[in-house]
């Protein structure tokens, strides 16, 4: 394992552990999420999804996955190598995304798959839910996978071929 030692200032210092707490996670975990996303994100291509892959009653339709699709495409470029978790998550395409409120989350669970540190938030913020155990705070994959579980427990079916 190697180490990395960076220079930031009291104010980035301060929004990093807000963030952190927020999320339940140590400042060193919810930094090493947020370079396993960006390395991540190199791969990430976001798919449209048919409401049938998303709930069996069929509550989203295709112009709610519309939306949500167009608002993530644009707040992930126009967040693109912004640094702060904070600021990416206050962007007007996040937030609209966040006011869609349950109708996004099957479209937020099956987002989870490819880019799981980003929607953590979201799901957070509208469900008002956080199905992390301790144990999985600050590993990226355990802490989508527990949302994911939450998504099944809540009666959703996520697309497996994402």
């Amino acid at each position: 394992m190697n180490t990395i030692t960076i220079t930031i200032s009291d104010e980035r210092l301060l929004k990093l552990q807000e963030v952190a707490t927020r999320l339940n996670v140590s400042v060193e975990e919810f930094v090493l999420m947020g370079v396993e996303d960006l390395l991540a994100k190199q791969e990430v291509s976001l798919q449209k999804a048919t409401k049938d892959e998303l709930k069996p009653d069929g509550e989203i339709d295709s112009e709610l996955a519309d939306k949500f699709y167009a608002l993530a495409s644009q707040w992930q470029s126009e967040v693109e190598g912004m640094s702060s978790t904070a600021q990416m998550s206050q962007h007007p395409a996040y937030r609209e995304i966040i006011s869609m409120g349950t109708k996004a989350v099957p479209l937020l669970l099956r987002e989870l798959k490819q880019n799981p540190l980003y929607w953590l938030l979201a799901l957070s913020e509208i469900t008002g839910e956080n199905p992390v155990k301790p144990e999985q705070r600050g590993r990226v994959k355990q802490m989508a996978e527990a949302w994911l579980e939450w998504g099944k427990n809540q009666g959703y079916v996520i697309a497996e071929n994402v």
